[in-house]
């Protein structure tokens, strides 16, 4: 079981998503922005993974993994971008800073597959 820090501003991705990934044994925390995601990285350290939206307001989810770097809790956190249409270039910053790039289109057995793998 894996501790997964879930970041999505579409609340019904979020929560679909969420309830898959609880489904397949993971506990999962939630954020539906980018400030929001930082906090409770910050107020609750030690997740197994995190799983960022590319396509997020004001702060996009390759932004959010830069900041998510510049912290000591999450500076080696592996992440999983799990985002529909992502741009090449966003795609390839992503891919250089992130472990592993999943698109919504895939099944959600992939990303609970890829988690399963970063979180052991």
């Amino acid at each position: 079981m894996a501790r997964v820090l879930l970041i999505d501003d579409d609340a019904e991705i979020r929560e679909t998503t969420a309830i898959r990934l609880q489904i397949g044994g993971h506990h999962v925390i939630s954020a539906a922005s980018p400030q929001e995601a930082l906090d409770v990285a910050e107020a609750q350290p030690h997740f197994d993974v995190a799983v960022l939206d590319l396509h997020l307001p004001k702060v996009d989810g390759d932004e959010l993994l830069d900041l998510l770097r510049r912290h000591a809790a999450t500076a080696d956190l592996p992440v999983v971008f799990y985002s529909a249409n992502a741009p090449h270039a966003t795609s390839v910053h992503g891919l250089s800073l992130a472990d592993t790039r999943l698109t919504r289109g895939r099944s959600l057995n992939s990303l609970l597959a890829t988690i399963s793998c970063l979180s052991n």
